[in-house]
């Protein structure tokens, strides 16, 4: 109902002001168009004879000057007839009989030379005799030049502004120009505008105030079509709406009523109206056949959203109990994963402390045979250096006996062998000292060698006691390897159960707040199937009393117990009993 309210102060403009619009709108812009366009018309005409009566005015004004000038031009014809072409009498004649003609009021004759030298301004004198050539008009055209122009030419007119007599403003001026051949001569008239603009002017007014009444008989005449149309057309319409009217006006009480699909609308015409209300009529057919068996499903829906409810309270408990088993399991599983974590980091830390070991034993292995083999190049040193003093000993031995003997030769020599028996002497002293030193030399370098035997020895012994260690070492090392591969493997197995169990608390997690969501989604669709029981039962659908009742009967509560519930749907559907394995399926959930 709240939606019918709403939508009938939504619903604005109505279809009869709608179809009004649909017809009069085109109506009235068609009206308003053709008046528009008779004004149109009536205005170009306007101005178009008004141009016309303005041409023809300034035709014949023109047409005057030009008689005018033609006149004068047959005044003086005898005196040019008769004169020479330089007859200066005569040209003063005809200069005086041009100089009196005037026309329409104050207009005047004037007269130039070919060159510019003016010969007749009745209205300036003064200016006679002057060549007026380069005189311009206010808007620099050398007008007296053009003049003089269209006179050789034979004959013709030229517009130009000029000063209006008596007054300060400029107007248009039409002048024509003739030819007097004989004495090269230009004699013209002209005229002003102004004149024909004054009497312009009153006829624009009449045809102005023609045109307003013109204009305004349209309009009038216009507004009463339209305003007729207008009536016949409302008229029509609300005669054509008025079943339409009365059809919205039962639909309506459908609407804001009881909800009596038993109701039926009258069909009086054969018309797009009365197909209308028929299809109407089998529309709410359509609708209450639809709604009884709603209204049936709605009643199995809602004992069935009770029983889904309550079986999803009971799926919620055992969930969420298995849950914290879980979480208790998962927990000692996290407690025995740091023991053997822990186990395992001492084991590798072992295993690298060994291996340190190893390789610091290694390490001392080679540096003992560095050393043993340092020690064997010393004594192989030792040696050299031995046979070397061997060497020393027997030249200092030599060199003695050469010493001797040159000390024999020097004796024979007697006198002369003094000096070199001195020499001598001096050389068995040094040959005698070397051999003592070589000797000293010997003893240090056999004392040296037998202790680097010796220590040579004794870092034989202890390579090969180092060798030892490597090997104990070694073997101590694949032991605690050993320890350490188990530990990782009974670490990396312990990480396995632990993530499953992990997984399966976060699983059983999932599975309670799906559980807790289902039962929440079960809690709706009992409320929302109790709510639309409600909508449902708000509707007559024309069934018996039982059936009303029964409809108009909250929904009942489900059954606390399981075995009511199981009773209730038993004999809401007697259709599907419940067999052995179902009992049987009812009690291994409840175990679990």
């Amino acid at each position: 109902m709240a939606t019918t309210h709403t939508s009938s102060h939504r619903r604005g403009i109505s279809l009869q002001a709608k179809v009004l619009m649909l017809v009069l709108l085109p109506l009235l812009v068609v009206t308003v168009a053709l008046v528009a366009r008779e004004t149109l018309d009536r205005i170009d005409d306007n101005q178009t004879r008004l141009a016309q009566q303005r041409e023809s005015l300034l035709d014949n004004r023109k047409q005057s000057v030009r008689d005018v000038v033609q006149q004068a031009k047959t005044a003086i014809a005898p005196i040019v007839n008769r004169a020479g072409a330089s007859d200066d009498e005569a040209k003063a004649q005809a200069a005086e009989i041009l100089r009196s003609m005037r026309f329409d009021g104050d207009n005047y004759i004037f007269a130039f030379e070919y060159d510019g030298m003016n010969i007749v301004l009745p209205h300036q004198p003064e200016q006679e005799g002057t060549n007026l050539g380069d005189l311009q008009s206010p808007n620099g055209d050398y007008f007296i030049r053009e003049l003089i122009d269209r006179a050789q030419a034979g004959g013709g007119f030229h517009e130009y502004p000029w000063e209006y007599p008596g007054t300060d403003e400029t107007e248009t001026k039409y002048s024509y120009a003739d030819r007097i051949d004989e004495w090269d001569w230009m004699i013209g008239a002209g005229v002003y505008a102004r004149d024909i603009n004054e009497a312009m002017a009153e006829a624009e007014a009449v045809a102005a105030a023609d045109l307003r009444g013109s204009i305004m008989g349209a309009s009038l005449t216009g507004a009463a079509v339209f305003l007729v149309v207008a009536f016949i057309a409302w008229f029509l319409v609300r005669r054509t709406l008025g079943p339409i009217r009365q059809t919205v006006a039962a639909m309506q009480d459908i609407a804001e009523g009881k909800g009596d699909l038993t109701r039926r609308l009258e069909v009086d015409t054969k018309d797009e109206v009365g197909e209308l209300a028929t299809q109407f009529n089998a529309f709410v057919s359509r609708m209450q056949e639809t709604l009884r068996e709603v209204r049936g499903s709605v009643r199995q829906v809602n004992h069935a959203a009770g029983e889904i409810a309550q079986g999803t309270d009971e799926l919620s408990t055992r969930t969420e109990q298995a849950a914290a088993n879980l979480q208790e399991t998962s927990s000692s599983m996290e407690e025995i994963t740091s023991t053997v974590n822990h186990s395992a980091e001492s084991a590798d830390q072992a295993n690298k402390l060994v291996s340190d070991t190893a390789d610091v034993a290694r390490q001392g292995e080679s540096a003992m045979g560095q050393v043993e083999k340092t020690m064997t190049d010393i004594n192989d040193s030792a040696e050299k250096i031995s046979n070397i003093i061997s060497m020393i000993d027997s030249i200092a031995f030599q060199t003695n006996i050469l010493a001797l003997n040159a000390s024999v030769e020097a004796a024979r020599a007697g006198e002369h062998g003094k000096g070199f028996a001195v020499v001598a002497q001096e050389v068995r002293t040094l040959a005698s000292r070397s051999s003592e030193a070589a000797s000293q030399i010997r003893e240090l370098i056999d004392t040296s060698v037998n202790h680097t035997q010796s220590g040579a020895e004794i870092v034989r012994q202890a390579g090969q006691t180092m060798q030892d260690i490597v090997q104990s070492v070694s073997r101590v090392t694949d032991v605690i390897g050993e320890i350490s591969a188990g530990a990782k493997e009974q670490s990396s197995g312990i990480g396995q159960i632990n993530t499953a169990v992990a997984e399966m608390d976060s699983m059983t997690q999932q599975n309670a707040a799906m559980v807790q969501q289902s039962a929440s989604t079960s809690a709706d669709m009992r409320r929302h199937a109790e709510h639309l029981n409600n909508l449902i039962a708000s509707f007559v659908l024309g069934e018996d009393a039982e059936t009303h009742q029964r409809q108009s009967l909250p929904a009942s509560g489900v059954s606390p117990s399981r075995s009511n519930a199981s009773a209730a749907n038993t004999q809401r559907t007697p259709s599907v009993p419940v067999t052995r394995q179902t009992a049987e399926a009812a009690e291994e959930w409840e175990a679990f």
